[in-house]
């Protein structure tokens, strides 16, 4: 019944949809290979089918797949919700993933894609929850997985009024690694049966980085990472400050999507001379005392790993904030604002270890940056205090992947042994 009336309603609103995604590029650029997919073919069949909706969760499927593959013959296949971070993974893991577009969540399109293949295990990141997909899994006999798992507080209350769905839904999951024990708890209050949740730690915390600057080869530069338009009146004049004291600053700001780019970048020219990132890296315009806009993808940890101190944003302004061990990854200072209810326990961790600093506001902003910035010993302390929080959590990945792998063995004939 409830398959019955989810799709009545999805094909009810199918048509504003349709109108609403003219209007944005991040959804317009995809829409068709969305819509009517190629089918993936062979390609599916048997594979260890991992869904990651952007450039975080994204991450996440490159790190399992890069542990998992010493360990199982299968092929992988991955699939996103935006083009960047689609495009993103074709680069990293060109010959040891197929990387697709998610269809939208239609029958017809889930089946067009799918076919008659039957992958070995469908993996979730985080909580990329879509009905249809689960209920096409169930019904071919895939296990389904959720990794990584989290329900941000937005999503909770809810989730919760619909928790009389989510158990269908739920019914089709073999198992849910949540990021910790409060997680856990709320797979299980949802109705999720609490024997197939399981606390596995936050994958987040480990990450493989090679070929980056070491930490004695940073610059004088300070990164703005994954920064957010609400943010730009708060951010505005502490670069103004910053450009006045330290005249051979470095300052690099990179939006969190590559839609904020054109938004950001006439913002920031009404105060400062702008260069493009991508302009910087071909060797058509030198940075001087210009703010770096990065239009990139996949560039900010190697930025992160050439400076002095980082801040990352989403989290000056009520977004939830990004992650914050992504600067910790490469030995740099993190700096962030108060609304990181997304990364409530890492942020915990970091400010217990003393690893970082949480800023309420524009004026605690520069002050921390001023105190890394002219200050080693203080340098020093932070990135000695974040590698542990990282050492700390070494294992989870390993722990993780070997849990998954495990339960597709059991359950799976088509996994390899």
């Amino acid at each position: 019944m409830w398959r019955l009336i989810y799709n009545l309603l999805i094909h009810a609103v199918l048509p504003f949809f349709l109108l609403f995604s003219l209007t944005q590029k991040k959804i317009r650029k995809t829409f068709r290979e969305r819509l009517f997919p190629a089918p993936a073919g062979d390609r599916l069949e048997g594979a260890i089918w991992i869904h990651a909706a952007s450039v975080g969760e994204a991450i996440i499927a490159e790190t399992f797949i890069n542990r998992a593959r010493s360990m199982v013959g299968n092929p992988f296949v991955v699939t996103t919700n935006t083009y960047y971070a689609r495009d993103l993974l074709r680069k990293k893991l060109a010959g040891s993933a197929d990387v697709f577009s998610l269809p939208f969540d239609l029958p017809y399109s889930l089946n067009r894609f799918i076919g008659a293949s039957t992958p070995a295990a469908l993996l979730l990141v985080e909580t990329e929850i879509w009905p249809n997909l689960i209920w096409t899994a169930g019904r071919k006999h895939i296990p389904v997985f959720i990794i990584n798992g989290r329900i941000s507080d937005g999503s909770l209350g809810r989730y919760r009024r619909l928790s009389f769905f989510l158990h269908s839904l739920f019914s089709c999951v073999e198992l849910v690694l949540a990021q910790s024990e409060a997680q856990a708890q709320r797979f299980v209050s949802l109705g999720m049966p609490a024997d197939k949740v399981v606390n596995a730690g936050n994958l987040k915390y480990y990450r493989e980085i090679r070929g980056l600057p070491a930490p004695s080869h940073k610059q004088e530069n300070v990164v703005f990472g994954s920064i957010r338009e609400k943010e730009l009146p708060i951010l505005i004049p502490v670069i103004k400050v910053l450009r006045e004291e330290f005249p051979r600053l470095g300052i690099f700001l990179a939006p969190r999507e590559l839609t904020l780019v054109a938004v950001i970048e006439r913002q920031l020219s009404d105060a400062f001379v702008v260069v493009r990132y991508s302009s910087l890296k071909e060797g058509r315009v030198e940075a001087g005392q210009a703010v770096v806009l990065v239009d990139t993808v996949g560039d900010l940890v190697a930025l992160y790993a050439g400076s002095v101190v980082a801040f990352v944003g989403g989290s000056l302004a009520p977004y939830g904030g990004q992650n914050l061990l992504e600067p910790l990854f490469v030995g740099t200072p993190v700096i962030f604002g108060p609304h990181v209810e997304n990364f409530r326990e890492i942020a915990g961790e970091v400010r217990e270890e003393h690893a970082g600093y949480m800023v309420e506001d524009g004026p605690a902003l520069l002050a921390k940056i001023r105190l890394v910035l002219t200050d080693a010993d203080v340098r020093k302390a932070l990135v000695d205090a974040g590698r542990h929080v990282l050492e700390k959590q070494r294992d989870v990945i390993e722990n993780a992947t070997s849990l998954v792998l495990e339960t597709i063995w059991k359950s799976s004939p088509h996994s390899s042994q």
